[in-house]
């Protein structure tokens, strides 16, 4: 990532060191507390992506951190976590591996070399970490990856949304910042553009999560109940994540 100004020499940043900056288990320590704002966003954003996956055959959750979303929504499903971070891995073994659940650091290149293949791959809030070259390297290899009625869902921040200013306040207070992560920013239809460029023949983007995780500070039950609301209107467009489903 590399920043300028009025003319002045390109000044490359340090990259962000994920296995270093983030604890391992910390977003699932999160997760694990069932209650709060943070809680509630990252469930409303899981409990999305599983309903629109199918229930069987083989799942494949590419950066999938410290293994909650496969551990907590996908039940006795096949599915397979890979992560670069090795702490990461050894936190979603140590809590989440079971005879149909398994994780580890190995390579989508590894996986094309062997010749897997996979019925519904998923990638959660992954594609802003990356540059944009390799985000669209990545999806292009993931439809190599599915089989021939697989299905893709990528969730993504929803950069013409309130998610901005959402941003901001989070990299105020929390130990964990995205000022240095999120380097890939998108809208609707550069995802649903970059997707479809990638070879996807069905691509279909729309918006998730609006405000109703924030009405978890006033309990559980609000929070439901606005994201009803909000969910019966679509969040007029205007959800804080993307959420795309894409088939060859």
């Amino acid at each position: 990532m590399a920043v300028g100004h009025r003319g002045e020499e390109l000044v490359k940043s340090a990259p962000y060191n994920y296995e270093e900056q983030i604890p391992a288990g910390f977003y699932d320590n999160i997760h694990r507390r069932k209650s709060g704002v943070r809680y509630f966003w990252h469930d409303l954003k899981f409990r999305s992506v599983a309903a629109g996956l199918p229930r069987l055959g083989k799942h494949l959750d590419i950066g999938c951190g410290p293994g909650t979303f496969i551990g907590n929504y996908l039940d006795d499903i096949e599915a397979l976590g890979i992560d670069l971070s090795a702490s990461q891995i050894g936190y979603a073994n140590q809590h989440y591996s079971t005879a149909v659940h398994r994780f580890s650091t190995q390579s989508v290149d590894s996986l094309l070399d062997s010749g897997d293949r996979f019925d519904a791959i998923t990638m959660i809030e992954l594609a802003e970490h990356l540059a944009p070259d390799d985000a669209a390297r990545l999806f292009a290899q993931t439809l190599r990856l599915l089989s021939p009625n697989g299905t893709l869902i990528v969730t993504t921040p929803n950069y013409r949304s309130a998610w901005p200013l959402i941003e901001r306040a989070v990299n105020l207070v929390s130990p964990v910042s995205y000022e240095q992560q999120h380097i890939n920013k998108y809208n609707r239809d550069r995802l649903l553009h970059q997707l479809s460029e990638a070879g996807y023949g069905n691509v279909t983007v729309k918006t998730i999560v609006g405000f109703a995780p924030f009405a978890a500070v006033f309990g559980a039950k609000p929070a439901q109940w606005l994201n009803v609301i909000e969910a019966g209107v679509g969040h007029l467009g205007c959800g804080n994540l993307l959420l795309a489903t894409a088939r060859p």
